[in-house]
C-alpha cells in the first residue's frame, strides 16, 4: 500500500533580511543591558573587572580558603564567633554612622580581623579611630625616586620583618599611596629610606620634605581581634596585584580564616543584578518567594506544553493519513513535518497516535 508523501510545509521559514538584522540587533541589546546591570565600573570595585577593580579579590580570597561574602549592609558583620572571619574595607565612599561603628567594633572585639586600606579620604581614619584602632593614616602621597616600580610615585616597600603576613615578600608597590602613623601598632610593611612624603603637591622633593623610612602597612591587636592598616587601596585591585609581591601579600591578609567579608556598604552602588542576587542570598522570605515563582513558572510552561501536544495530537488525527501506516512511518512522517522535534517528543506523539488509531479501531 502507498504510504503517506511527506509533507515540508513545516519547515521554519526564511527570515529577510531586515528581519535578520533586527533579530540580531536584539540579542545583542539584550546582552548588552544584561551586562551593564551585572557589572560596575568603580574604582576597587569587587564586580569591576578592569585594571581599577577588585574583581579578582573574590578569587584570592577563595583561593585561600575562606568563604567570601561580597557585604552591602554593616548588619552582614558577625559579632558573635568573629574569630574565624576577616573584612576588607577599600577606601569607604562615605562615612560610618555611629551605630555602624559599633557594629564594627564589635566584631573586633569579638575576635575579628579587620583590614583597612585608605590613602586620601578621611573616612578611613574615622573607621580606625571607631574600633579603637591606633595607626592613622597620613594622607600624603609618598614618593620614592630611587627604589620605585615604573616611576617615583609606585615606590617599592619592604617587609619590616619575618611575619606570616609578609612570608614569601620580598616587594610591595605601592601607586599613589600614602603611610601609616603607627603609634602603638607593629610595622609590617616599610618603605625604603628614600622615601618622602609630598606636602605641596609637586610631585618632588623639596627642602622642607624629608626622605626616611615610613611605615605603609601595620597591625595591631584589639580586644580580642586584630586591625591591619594598609596605606594604599590600590594594592587590591587587579593590575597592581601583578606588580612586585602584591598578590602574595594579599593572600596572607586574607589566609587562615574561615569567612572573608568583603565589605562594599559604603563603597558606591552595586549593579543591579548583583545586587539583586545578593539580597536574595541575605533573606530567607525572598529565597522562598523566588522558588515559588520558580516553580510555579515551570508547572504552567509544563501545562502549557501538554495543552500544546494535546492540540498537535488532534491536529494528526484529523490529517487523512495511512490508518495502516506503521509506527515507524509515523514516526518518519513526525520527522519530516517537524525536524526541530526531539526525539522524546516524536515517540511519545507517535505512541499517542498508533493509541488512539487502536482505540477508533475497536470502536468501529
Amino acid at each position: 500500500m502507498a504510504s503517506t508523501p511527506l509533507s515540508d510545509d513545516s519547515r521554519l521559514p526564511s527570515l529577510s533580511r531586515p528581519q535578520l538584522l533586527l533579530t540580531a540587533y536584539t540579542v545583542l541589546t539584550v546582552i548588552a543591558l544584561v551586562y551593564a546591570a551585572s557589572t560596575s565600573s568603580a574604582a576597587f570595585g569587587v564586580y569591576n573587572s578592569q585594571w581599577d577593580g577588585a574583581g579578582e579579590l573574590r578569587d584570592i580570597a577563595g583561593e585561600a580558603g575562606a568563604n567570601v561574602t561580597v557585604g552591602t549592609n554593616v548588619s552582614q558583620y558577625p559579632t558573635t564567633g568573629a574569630d574565624g572571619t576577616v573584612a576588607v574595607v577599600l577606601s569607604p565612599a562615605e562615612s560610618y554612622s555611629s551605630s555602624e561603628q559599633a557594629r564594627v567594633a564589635e566584631f573586633v572585639q569579638n575576635g575579628g580581623t579587620l583590614i583597612v586600606a585608605e590613602d586620601y579620604r578621611p573616612h578611613g581614619n574615622t573607621l580606625l579611630a571607631a574600633v579603637g584602632a591606633d595607626a592613622r593614616f597620613d594622607g600624603r602621597a609618598v614618593y620614592d625616586n630611587r627604589n620605585y616600580y615604573r616611576n617615583s610615585s609606585f615606590p617599592e616597600a619592604t617587609p619590616a620583618g619575618d611575619y606570616p603576613e609578609t612570608a614569601g615578600v620580598d616587594t610591595v608597590v605601592l601607586n599613589y599611596g600614602t603611610t601609616v602613623s603607627a603609634g602603638d601598632a607593629t610595622t609590617l610593611v616599610n618603605t625604603s629610606k628614600y622615601a618622602y612624603l609630598d606636602t605641596n603637591g609637586n610631585a618632588e622633593l623639596d627642602n622642607e620634605e624629608q626622605l626616611a623610612s615610613r611605615p605603609v602597612v601595620t597591625s595591631e591587636s584589639v580586644g580580642d581581634g586584630r586591625v591591619i592598616a594598609v596605606g594604599d587601596p590600590s594594592i587590591f585591585v587587579n593590575a597592581m596585584l601583578e606588580r612586585g609581591d602584591n598578590r602574595r601579600f594579599v593572600r596572607n591578609l586574607l589566609a587562615d580564616h574561615d569567612a572573608a567579608l568583603l565589605d562594599y556598604s559604603h563603597a558606591g552602588s552595586v549593579p543591579p543584578v548583583a545586587a539583586a542576587i545578593l539580597a536574595v542570598q541575605r533573606s530567607d522570605a525572598l529565597l522562598l518567594f523566588c522558588g515559588v515563582v520558580l516553580v510555579g513558572t515551570l508547572l504552567v510552561f509544563d501545562r502549557r506544553l501538554d495543552e500544546r501536544l494535546r492540540d498537535r495530537l488532534r491536529e494528526y488525527n484529523s490529517h487523512d493519513t495511512d490508518p495502516q501506516l506503521s509506527p515507524d512511518g509515523v514516526e518518519q512522517y513526525l520527522r519530516a513535518r517537524h525536524p526541530d522535534w526531539e526525539t522524546a517528543q516524536i515517540e511519545r506523539v507517535t505512541e499517542a497516535v498508533i493509541k488512539q488509531r487502536a482505540e477508533r479501531q475497536r470502536n468501529d
